[in-house]
């Protein structure tokens, strides 16, 4: 079962004041629509989003899981703070990379190591470095629940990253 995208501007706002209350703060410094809801309007979609920006409870609007042409129209919408994509040596095409560079807005490549799977074979100090050379606007947001996995991680990305 795979997540489906829900849009309701409802749904967002419920969303928005949990995630508040779960991390005890008064505002989200980012906070990214996890995909456009083909069912709903985008422009009710991202000006839910604007509104609780306009409230204080959101600093910037983010997009995750996005093609190139729903950056653009969002931006006739919003100011689009960042894209989060799926981004690895594997998964290594996506062309809003590029539409990110000419705008100006940071890419956020997630899943950067497949699922672990990468640290086995190109190795992690070597996909984390493809990553960070397409560009300064490119930042990977490995995850792990180990806390020696973190260690690598970090080790990796100073040996092989930008500087």
């Amino acid at each position: 079962m795979g997540w489906a995208p829900h849009g309701h501007p409802g749904y967002l706002r419920a969303c928005v004041e949990a995630s508040l209350r779960r991390l005890g703060r008064e505002r989200l410094d980012l906070c990214y629509l996890h995909r456009i809801d083909p069912k709903m309007p985008i422009e009710d979609q991202l000006g839910t989003l604007q509104a609780l920006k306009g409230q204080g409870k959101i600093g910037h609007i983010g997009l995750s899981k996005v093609t190139s042409e729903d950056i653009r129209l969002a931006d006739k919408y919003i100011t689009v703070a960042a894209v989060q994509n799926v981004l690895n040596v594997r998964d290594h095409f996506d062309p809003a990379l590029e539409l990110c560079r000419d705008l100006g807005i940071p890419y956020v490549a997630y899943r950067p190591l497949d699922a672990g799977n990468l640290v086995r074979g190109p190795g992690l100090e070597a996909s984390l470095s493809w990553l960070l050379q397409l560009g300064p606007h490119v930042t990977p947001i490995p995850a792990t629940s180990r806390l020696s996995h973190l260690a690598e991680i970090v080790s990796a990305v100073g040996a092989g990253g930008r500087p």
